[in-house]
């Protein structure tokens, strides 16, 4: 009888923790998903208007519209499931962007190509270890939705890059 006493006693102080745990990462998916989409609009912006190749300027159109277009579910899923979208980027980021801003026109496409690399890289990983082993929800629904997208953007970007 103690046995089952202690054990139901550690299950019920066991969930808050575990609720707050899915809270606790469905906020930090939902900041860093809606930051690295905030982030792959803004670096379109700059290539759209100071890039030189066409290839490069056409990837930042796509992107553009493809990531304006993940904004609206990603920030309806965070409000499903009571977080938020970061509203800003963090430092890092925007030192990227800085620095995208900073290039010279000679290696502006090449440039905006590597963050891109990198950046679509980061976003599948994130997307596909949340849309895996996130809480369930309907933040973990939008990034299995979204992942497809995401590995389409990566294997174009490598493609393009790798020329």
């Amino acid at each position: 009888m103690k046995r089952l006493i202690l054990s139901t006693a550690a299950c019920l102080i066991s969930m808050p923790i575990s609720a707050a745990d899915d809270a606790g990462a469905k906020q930090d998916f939902a900041q860093k998903a809606s930051m690295s989409n905030m982030f792959e609009i803004e670096a379109a912006k700059i290539e759209i208007s100071k890039g030189r190749a066409v290839d490069a300027k056409q990837f930042a159109r796509d992107m553009l519209r493809d990531h304006g277009r993940a904004v609206a579910p990603l920030a309806d899923a965070a409000k499903n499931d009571g977080v938020t979208v970061s509203q800003s980027l963090d430092v890092a980021h925007q030192q990227k962007l800085d620095a995208l801003r900073n290039s010279d026109a000679a290696n502006l496409d090449q440039a905006y190509l590597s963050t891109q690399v990198i950046a679509h890289q980061q976003a599948y990983e994130i997307f596909k270890a949340y849309s895996k082993e996130g809480p369930d929800g309907s933040l973990k629904n939008t990034a299995a939705k979204m992942l497809p997208d995401l590995h389409m953007h990566l294997t174009r970007v490598q493609g393009m890059a790798n020329k």
